[in-house]
């Protein structure tokens, strides 16, 4: 009977891990996220890093932004020294406490390095020019369905967790389809705090089961090049 009981534990677990959460309207969101980083050459990190493809660089090639921006990944699959890896950040929106808890990192205070936070917006019906906000610490860079949305190239600390819409430091209006919305967000840090708050005035839901999701762009070139890095794992 007890090992029932923590079989049935077990599973309930599992289950949690893939459950589709509310987004509160405005509250930044916390997760999970699948994480990945990609650090940068020494006092490159933050503004400088805006542009540069670091997911590209950590791959040598093999693995771009606009190759997850429209495709998406999956718990596992490695960038360079890293794995794709859930988890939630904590209210104050510290990445760095974020990925040392997943155990992506034993540094406490992590420079120059960016960061890729991907999931995806449920939606249950077209929803046009609604409002998202960011803030971060230090650059970002925001894609959606694999468009680029929104970019903020500067070295600025976050401020304090947002309560509603016009409390984040970037507003921008993005448009979402019924169904599932891939959001990809990179933050880079060049020194001192490294953080992001990211919240949408609209009517989703949010997850990371990429297991059934349909990639943005699934001919062509960029498809043939995701298939042979999945196909490699």
């Amino acid at each position: 009977m007890q090992k029932k009981l923590c079989l049935i534990g077990f599973t309930c677990l599992i289950g949690l891990s893939f459950m589709t959460h509310i987004a509160d309207a405005e509250e930044p969101i916390a997760g999970p996220w699948l994480w990945m980083i990609a650090p940068t050459e020494a006092n490159q990190g933050g503004q400088a890093s805006t542009d540069i493809d670091s997911l590209d660089e950590e791959s040598k090639g093999k693995v771009t932004e606009e190759m997850v921006a429209k495709n998406g990944a999956k718990e596992g699959d490695e960038v360079g020294d890293y794995e794709w890896t859930p988890g939630e950040l904590p209210a104050n929106g510290d990445i760095n406490v974020c990925v040392r808890e997943i155990g992506m990192t034993k540094v406490a205070d992590f420079n120059d390095v960016t960061s890729y936070a991907l999931l995806i917006l449920e939606s249950s019906k077209k929803q046009s020019g609604v409002t998202m906000g960011t803030s971060s610490d230090d650059s970002i860079k925001v894609w959606l369905n694999g468009e680029k949305v929104h970019q903020m190239a500067v070295n600025r600390g976050r401020g304090g967790t947002p309560a509603n819409i016009n409390g984040y430091q970037d507003r921008f209006e993005v448009d979402l389809k019924k169904g599932a919305n891939l959001l990809l967000v990179k933050v880079s840090e060049r020194g001192g705090g490294w953080g992001q708050y990211v919240g949408i005035d609209a009517d989703v839901e949010h997850h990371i089961d990429f297991d059934k999701f349909q990639p943005v762009e699934p001919a062509g070139k960029l498809a043939t090049q995701w298939a042979e890095i999945k196909n490699a794992h």
